[in-house]
């Protein structure tokens, strides 16, 4: 027994040892707050105190999809230059744009950092949305061809046959009733995703022809929630191997099953003997003729980078235009009178002859304004040494970025920033906003690939829609703002029930 007794751990010492290890934890967590609240080469720059302590609050913010919302209040608040982590800045300067997107005589190049869009595994390759410069560089002389003018023109005639399928439905389903109702988010994404399933697959996925989406289309839409949070988890080093456990069962099924599928739909093009105009045709010849090539592997992530970001972002700016034009009736007016005044017949409506409508370009330009396609900017990292941006040295390892909602809602470059008033974009009347702030395919080096495609595609719908039918809501809107919705870097798009009516 008496052996038992001295064998025993003594409480009261474990009890010392507990309190110790706690108490310089919490004394650890104290300093590291204080140090960069005080003492950190950021610590100048303005912005709220729980912001500028610790990263947490922001990836709070992201995971609860109000990020963009709070930047803009932290900006109304702050000013242009807001400290909205520890190690990151966000802007809504014209200038930022320049400094931090844009190759720079005498400056080092403002890379990614490696927290959004990283590798998923150690043997994948580099996607064109990586963090690797030179990865990036080679994928994008290996797919402008398929983003040229003349391939815009090639696929014309195919982007035509979808708007000419969703046409149709939409008039049969009128024809029937005299008028019909709508969820037009889902009809835009029907029509955006076959287009581009088509140019990257050799096939769409049906969905304008069955009016349901499939499945996979069903899995893309809500890919932005996934994204922000292995983006929120890669913050914290110690927290990436634990990565695989943090997300969901069901979440990371659906995304081996979007990975494995693109892959069988890639290898399936390749099979393919016909010369068509797409993406992988463009691709084909630059391996033909270039000695760099593109391997099947980076084909086909590539390619399930390529089907999502050139239809999500599609729908969701069309989205946003029809809800601003569904506020702002007087615009709303003066468009449908432009299409409808320019045309004899609806067939006369094509890519070419959309391009040529003034009032709708400004249009679309203030419904992306509202609404961006990418909500907020995905960061760069300033080089060892530091970089100047807006006029101050900015040190090294910093992550900055320009932040398209806030940039484009702030009043310091918006008159009436919160209005849907598409005259702005119009040459006449632009000079009391700063347009040049207005950047919704980025700019620089990591600059859209495929905003030609996107203005083909956003024109053409938008034409269609606005000659052949009256638009209104069917029911009270189901917010009085876009930006109200949620977005992980894209937007969570709630149903839009609009009632179409055959004029």
């Amino acid at each position: 027994m008496d052996k038992l007794t001295v064998t025993m751990p003594d409480l009261g010492e474990i009890g010392r040892t507990l309190i110790l290890v706690v108490g310089a934890f919490v004394l650890i967590v104290v300093c590291w707050l204080l140090y960069n609240l005080f003492l950190h080469p950021l610590c100048h720059y303005p912005g709220p105190i729980l912001w500028r302590a610790t990263r947490l609050t922001w990836v709070i913010a992201l995971q609860r999809g109000c990020l963009h919302r709070d930047l803009l209040r932290l900006h109304d608040k702050y000013g242009p230059v807001v400290r909205t982590a520890p190690d990151e800045l966000s802007y809504i300067d014209a200038q930022a744009w320049k400094d931090i997107y844009t190759s720079r005589p005498g400056h080092a190049a403002i890379e990614r950092g490696g927290v959004w869009f990283r590798k998923t595994r150690p043997d994948e390759p580099y996607s064109i949305m990586g963090h690797n410069e030179d990865h990036h560089a080679r994928y994008r002389r290996a797919f402008m061809g398929a983003f040229s003018e003349k391939a815009i023109k090639d696929y014309s005639t195919l982007i035509e046959s979808y708007v000419d399928l969703m046409m149709q439905r939409l008039r049969t389903m009128t024809t029937q009733n005299g008028g019909t109702t709508i969820d037009i988010v889902s009809w835009l994404n029907f029509v955006t995703f076959d287009i581009s399933g088509d140019l990257s697959f050799g096939e769409s996925f049906g969905s304008t022809s069955t009016g349901s989406p499939h499945p996979w289309v069903d899995i893309a839409c809500r890919f932005g929630k996934g994204v922000a949070l292995v983006a929120s988890i890669n913050h914290y080093a110690p927290l990436q191997k634990l990565l695989k456990y943090a997300l969901p069962a069901k979440v990371r099924q659906k995304m081996i099953y979007h990975r494995e599928l693109s892959a069988q739909k890639v290898r399936q093009r390749l099979q393919l003997q016909e010369q068509r105009p797409d993406f992988v045709n463009a691709v084909l010849r630059y391996n033909q003729e270039k000695a760099e090539k593109v391997t099947p592997k980076e084909l086909e992530l590539n390619m399930s980078v390529f089907v999502f970001a050139g239809s999500e972002t599609v729908s969701s700016a069309v989205a946003a235009i029809l809800f601003g034009l569904l506020e702002a009736p007087k615009a709303m007016s003066r468009v449908s009178q432009e299409i409808r005044s320019a045309f004899v017949c609806e067939q006369e409506i094509d890519v070419a002859t959309a391009s040529k409508l003034e009032y709708l370009t400004a249009v679309i330009n203030e419904g992306m304004r509202l609404g961006p396609p990418s909500v907020i900017g995905v960061p760069r990292t300033v080089p060892a040494g530091g970089e100047e941006i807006c006029g101050k040295m900015v040190p090294g390892g910093t992550f900055v970025a320009v932040n398209q909602y806030p940039a484009f809602r702030s009043a310091t470059n918006f008159l009436e920033p919160d209005k849907f008033i598409p005259e702005r974009f119009l040459r006449k009347q632009g000079a009391r906003n700063n347009l040049a702030v207005f950047q919704p395919f980025l700019v620089g080096r990591h600059m859209c690939i495929g905003q030609k495609l996107a203005w083909a595609e956003m024109r053409l719908i938008l034409a269609r829609l606005l000659y052949v039918f009256d638009i209104s809501w069917n029911t009270t809107p189901p917010m009085h703002d876009w930006g109200e919705q949620e977005t992980f870097i894209f937007w969570q798009k709630k149903p839009l029930e609009l009632r179409l009516v055959r004029r």
